[in-house]
């Protein structure tokens, strides 16, 4: 379960202020007008945007203090961070190992998660040879690698 408890941001004039109870496998979406702070609430629960108050945790266990990188979480930015120089396979397995040193079943599990977000046979391509749509599978596969509990989708 997540859960935000008296969380608050200030960035500039703007606060954002947040209490939230998300029990497990659930899905939720946060919705409000462009500035509203979606992105900014989504930031914080990822370890980017560090709050002046409150307390985000998961399963119990507060994960406030924690860096991006230890969170349990996955995040799939707006702009979906892909590597040009990359084909769509190299930059999904990033989810996997940053290196790019990957075993034969872990080669694998990049190309069946490429076909599961409906891009089997278009891994050689470079971003800029694929849609917006593909492009933002892709890094919904990368995400998918990754196997963290809880996924964060800036959208």
């Amino acid at each position: 379960m997540l859960k935000l408890n008296g969380l608050r941001l200030r960035l500039g004039d703007f606060t954002l202020e947040a209490d939230l109870e998300v029990p497990a496998r659930a899905r939720v979406a946060v919705i409000g007008p462009s500035g509203a702070g979606k992105s900014t609430l989504l930031a914080a629960i990822a370890g980017f945007l560090k709050p002046e108050a409150g307390r985000i945790l998961w399963e119990g266990r507060d994960i406030t203090p924690l860096p991006p990188g230890d969170r349990p979480l996955s995040i799939l930015f707006q702009d979906n961070n892909l590597f040009p120089h990359l084909t769509a396979r190299q930059n999904a397995a990033l989810g996997i190992r940053p290196s790019l040193r990957l075993s034969a079943e872990e080669w694998a599990r990049v190309d069946a998660a490429l076909a599961r977000v409906g891009l089997a046979g278009l891994g050689d391509r470079r971003p800029a040879a694929l849609s917006g749509g593909q492009q933002g599978r892709v890094a919904l596969a990368r995400m998918l690698l990754r196997r963290r509990p809880l996924m964060l989708l800036d959208e």
